[in-house]
């Protein structure tokens, strides 16, 4: 089980696939301080709204487990956010992750998508000046400015 989004009296858990979830929707709504509890198939997770005075986030997924015989997630694996901002850095990094992916096996590890959009930019903008159809500060100068800034003050080193 893994803690997918947390903010207090919003809990959202993916379940793995196999383990039965029959008794989710009997057993969660019974917990005090419980508003609502939702089963989303096509996502294999269960979103918990509850009462933040009544109950803790750690009583939800602690009687979850047990329900569905599962281990208790490591608090390594919750994200825990105080201000959008570091949330939306984090789904940006693992989208573009994901997309990086999906381009090296694609290219079977030839180019990563680290390669692949500077070149495609270079190509694009290289096309336009041909073309006579250069501008000043485009809309993609400002687009590539923002990458720069975002790969170098949100990513974290490799190191």
């Amino acid at each position: 089980m893994h803690v997918v989004h947390d903010i207090p009296g919003r809990l959202r858990l993916r379940v793995p696939p196999g383990v039965p979830t029959e008794a989710l929707h009997a057993t969660v709504p019974t917990l005090p301080g419980i508003r609502s509890c939702t089963w989303s198939p096509r996502t294999r997770s269960v979103l918990v709204l509850y009462d933040p005075g009544h109950t803790t986030r750690d009583a939800i997924v602690e009687h979850i487990a047990q329900t569905s015989g599962l281990d208790v997630p490591p608090a390594a694996q919750t994200t825990h956010a105080e201000e959008p901002g570091p949330t939306l850095a984090l789904g940006v990094r693992q989208l573009f992750g994901e997309m990086d992916q999906r381009v090296q096996r694609a290219t079977r590890g030839v180019v990563g998508l680290g390669g692949l959009l500077p070149a495609a930019l270079t190509a694009w903008a290289l096309t336009e000046v041909v073309r006579g159809r250069a501008a000043p500060l485009a809309w993609s100068s400002a687009l590539w400015y923002a990458h720069g800034l975002f790969r170098d003050y949100q990513v974290p080193s490799r190191d």
